[in-house]
């Protein structure tokens, strides 16, 4: 996550002007669905909650890209688009980065404990999807100061600001994506969430040698029916994988 920080940074820095303005003009909050229910098929654990999170903030900032959009689309050319809405637009991107910041952090970690290459490849994605969150919002932030201060049409500042809401829905779903897959790959490897024909290919896809291979699927169908030796045996999959 250190490579997040100073996009962080610069992100707190981009919206400061927004956030000053709309407190100031009492732009209402986005809306936020609940978010006890996802559709994202992830395990009971810290990183498929934050990648759950991660998925229904993606909609949900999408759903606010799209509304300001279609009133840009509404509103004659020149015209002037209601500020709040594209309020609405760059905290539903501010908030989107958050989250995918949030969730990419978990990936990482999941990613550390299970200590297998497929779960660093997912944190991994997570991590450039969350960059890329924070400089959609960054640029939301932009437009939306713009807006407020008059130097661009108002419409320009608010289709810009749609748009680039809308890029930091997409990025925050690559990151709910990749983080969803961390977790599983985390869950995978405890007695717990243990499936073995999802560990065995696991194994199978390992950049470790064939003999390796054979031993671990060995041991792993061995252990599989005693809770115990399964997690020294899936403790020794992530030694010898890591």
């Amino acid at each position: 996550m250190r490579t997040l920080l100073p996009l962080i940074l610069i992100l707190f820095v981009a919206l400061g002007g927004w956030w000053w303005w709309s407190a100031s003009h009492q732009v209402p909050d986005v809306p936020q669905a609940d978010r006890q229910q996802s559709d994202l098929t992830t395990p009971d654990t810290a990183a498929g909650e934050a990648a759950g999170i991660a998925g229904i903030t993606a909609r949900e900032t999408q759903a606010t890209a799209d509304a300001v959009s279609e009133t840009v689309a509404r509103v004659p050319g020149g015209k002037p688009v209601p500020a709040d809405e594209v309020g609405d637009a760059a905290d539903a991107a501010a908030d989107a980065a958050a989250i995918a910041a949030d969730a990419a952090a978990e990936a990482v970690r999941a990613s550390q404990d299970a200590r297998v290459p497929s779960a660093g490849a997912a944190a991994t994605e997570a991590e450039a999807a969350a960059e890329a969150a924070i400089a959609a919002a960054a640029r939301a932030a932009d437009a939306a100061a713009d807006a407020a201060t008059g130097t661009i049409a108002e419409q320009d500042a608010a289709a810009e600001t749609a748009d680039a809401a809308e890029d930091a829905a997409e990025a925050t779903a690559r990151a709910a994506d990749a983080t969803a897959a961390a977790a599983q790959i985390e869950a995978l490897l405890t007695p717990e969430g243990f499936d073995a024909a999802q560990v065995t290919r696991i194994i199978n896809d390992a950049q470790i040698s064939e003999p390796q291979k054979a031993t671990l699927r060995r041991l792993v169908e061995t252990a599989a029916t005693n809770p115990e030796l399964l997690r020294a045996a899936l403790d020794q999959v992530k030694a010898v994988m890591k």
